[in-house]
């Protein structure tokens, strides 16, 4: 085998994870360097994957694995997101929602470094908006206001999800995370959580009065959590998820 290899995936922890899938080695047998940590590109245009080396060092199983060289701010899985007792989803698109909310407050230099790069991410967007950004207690919450309200969300969110995944990855790209950035507007977030939350009522009422699965439309690893958690408390169903990144959807089984 050779000493040192190149791999490449859509981010970091995938990448060394394809490494020693290929090599057939754990984890704590290689060691890497990463060359490039990707991008995911500005809504879905100049995404490039991560790449790494990796060289096999034939250390014992059971020894201390190779530090991450920095925390990566979307999940190694998506299931995290998408399970009822893993932390808040992460929306985003893929968003990073998965680290815990924390009760510190925020420096005033987190705040203005958000709102500087807020505006001039709109602003290169040919939008006209006002932005507030504020620390919200379990999140660093960005109002946005604009009469463009339906281009800034995009179709099923994904505009402003991408938005969102962008903001906590260039503010968090060279200072230690302090809260998860959620943008919203229009107070769009919580309207999509009710419909999300309706269709999974009349989804569950449905599979039960015709004593079949039904399977919900796909959807992102946050509004598949939200689903996950509505109906954890209806003890006549269960819920699961099925299918494979965008065709990943809820099913929901009568008991």
């Amino acid at each position: 085998m050779s000493k040192r290899q190149e791999f490449h995936a859509a981010t970091v922890e995938e990448a060394i994870n394809k490494a020693c899938n290929a090599l057939n080695v754990a984890r704590d047998q290689v060691r890497f360097e990463v060359l490039d940590q990707g991008s995911s590109g500005f809504l879905g245009m100049g995404a490039r994957d991560a790449r790494i080396t990796v060289e096999y060092t034939g250390a014992r199983a059971g020894a201390p694995a190779p530090e991450m060289p920095e925390a990566q701010l979307e999940p190694p899985a998506e299931e995290r997101a998408d399970q009822p007792g893993s932390e808040a989803p992460r929306e985003v698109a893929r968003p990073s929602e998965d680290y815990g909310p924390t009760a510190a407050e925020v420096p005033d230099g987190l705040i203005i470094a958000v709102d500087e790069f807020t505006i001039s991410l709109i602003e290169a967007m040919g939008i006209d908006a006002t932005v507030d950004v504020y620390d919200a207690g379990d999140a660093i919450a960005v109002d946005v206001t604009t009469e463009e309200t339906g281009l800034f969300i995009g179709q099923k969110g994904e505009t402003i999800d991408a938005i969102q995944y962008l903001l906590n990855v260039v503010t968090y790209k060279n200072r230690p995370f302090s809260k998860r950035i959620v943008v919203d507007s229009e107070g769009y977030r919580q309207r999509r959580i009710e419909a999300i939350q309706g269709m999974a009522h009349r989804t569950a009422r449905r599979a039960l009065r015709e004593k079949r699965p039904l399977s919900l439309p796909p959807m992102s690893p946050a509004e598949r959590r939200v689903i996950h958690l509505f109906l954890k408390e209806n003890p006549d169903v269960t819920t699961s998820s099925e299918g494979e990144e965008e065709n990943r959807r809820v099913v929901v089984n009568p008991i």
